[in-house]
């Protein structure tokens, strides 16, 4: 395994074919099943996520091989009305959506190449990823194989997001960051909508930008 290189969005654009194909090859698998439609969307919503301010990727090679990223960027002090935030309003209230999220980074995607998984890749991504960072957030399907390494490392569901968020499977907010900062949160208010329980594995699938 080579090094954790870090990008900016530019760099990361170039290397737009070489990820989106490992994005293909990430997202047709079983849980997420993403329909050619899915993917086919894919580098239109990277090169969006890439003119973010602030945008960061970081990435692993193995034998020349891109075998992972992840990438993200801080969350506005002020929640846009974009799709995600509105989902997370909606389901959180507006101070709860606030607590979670503000000051933190933001992780909007994580994924490892199948043939390089349980290498400690995904582990070496993320920990780059929010290094330096008090809280940090992320949205998966609370039944994926990366909740296991994120619950590992400390992260916390905080959240169950509606059903329509993503038709396909259940998805929920998790967190990293201090202990108080997650009690401001959850005294807020109780969720509005009822999720499954996570007590076992889950997927990666940060930010639903994605």
């Amino acid at each position: 395994m080579d090094d954790v290189l870090r990008l900016d969005g530019k760099a990361a654009l170039s290397l737009r074919a070489e990820i989106a194909e490992l994005y293909r090859r990430c997202y047709e698998l079983p849980p997420w099943s993403e329909t050619p439609a899915q993917i086919a969307a894919y580098p239109g919503k990277l090169a969006a996520s890439a003119r973010r301010p602030a945008f960061a990727a970081w990435l692993v090679r193995v034998r020349d091989e891109l075998a992972g990223i992840c990438y993200g960027w801080p969350t506005p002090h002020e929640l846009p009305n974009d799709r995600i935030y509105a989902m997370l309003t909606r389901a959180a209230g507006a101070d709860r959506a606030l607590a979670l999220t503000r000051g933190a980074f933001e992780v909007a995607e994580l994924f490892v190449h199948p043939d390089h998984r349980g290498r400690g890749l995904g582990e070496a991504l993320l920990t780059s990823a929010v290094a330096g960072w008090d809280s940090a957030w992320l949205i998966t399907h609370p039944g994926a194989p990366a909740a296991r390494l994120y619950r590992r490392l400390g992260w916390r569901q905080a959240l169950a997001l509606p059903a329509d968020f993503y038709p396909q499977l259940p998805m929920a907010v998790y967190t990293l960051g201090p202990a108080d900062a997650d009690r401001r949160a959850s005294d807020s208010g109780a969720d509005r909508f009822a999720g499954p329980a996570v007590d076992g594995a889950a997927v990666a699938r940060p930010a639903g930008r994605s």
